[in-house]
């Protein structure tokens, strides 16, 4: 698969759209970051973000090369959209168990420990341990970017695959951008209702990779490209 306007569209979209997600499940930890900085709050943001886009689309580049097989197993059962539906799953599923993959999270909490230790010896310390802290906190289980790397696996090609998680992770940094920047005036309420914003949205964005790949195969009429 290539990188049409419409996957292009897509994967914009479905950041934006996410945007009540990763400001409830992420944006405790980006004020955390923010807020513990000595940096600036725009210094801290730019450098945790490109930290977390670089590991999304080390993640993605990995899935896109392995994404054949996953074509390869469309084929086979009959579905071009096989990915998007397994993807799409995948997240429903992690809403509704929680359940993910605990090699993230140990992943995670490895590169943390070792690139913020090589940080420490560094004179550029707090740069340096912006950059660590968001290639870490990239690698954290969340159904969403499960459902984004299925995606990058459907590309099969490793460099189309590491292209659509970067963008993934350029879309999102609005939201992650204004979590940081609020994270000072947020209240209990905010946050309760930021929990809720993030459940739903996240629900939507599962439903649509799933019919998405059922209009691929023409099981469901096509509504819009950059949609299904």
């Amino acid at each position: 698969m290539t990188l049409t306007w419409q996957l292009i569209g897509f994967i914009i979209l479905t950041g934006l759209f996410s945007a009540p997600h990763c400001m409830g499940m992420c944006g405790g930890i980006v004020s955390a970051v923010s807020l513990n900085s000595t940096a600036s709050v725009k210094k801290s943001m730019l450098l945790y973000n490109a930290g977390r886009i670089v590991s999304y689309a080390l993640l993605g580049g990995v899935m896109g090369t392995v994404g054949s097989f996953v074509d390869v197993a469309g084929r086979f059962a009959g579905m071009q959209g096989l990915a998007s539906i397994v993807g799409g799953c995948f997240l429903l599923l992690w809403l509704w168990r929680r359940f993910q993959l605990p090699v993230m999270n140990r992943l995670s909490s490895f590169l943390y420990k070792k690139l913020v230790h090589g940080a420490k010896q560094s004179n550029k310390q707090e740069t340096i341990h912006l950059l660590a802290t968001g290639i870490a906190f990239g690698f954290l289980p969340c159904g969403l970017t499960y459902a984004m790397q299925m995606t990058a696996a459907s590309t099969g090609s490793g460099l189309t695959g590491a292209a659509v998680m970067a963008l993934f992770g350029l879309s999102t940094f609005p939201a992650l951008a204004l979590a940081a920047s609020v994270a000072a005036f947020a209240n209990k309420q905010w946050r309760r209702f930021m929990r809720k914003a993030s459940f739903v949205t996240a629900i939507a964005v599962g439903l649509i990779s799933i019919l998405r790949g059922l209009a691929v195969n023409g099981l469901i009429p096509t509504v819009n490209p950059w949609l299904w």
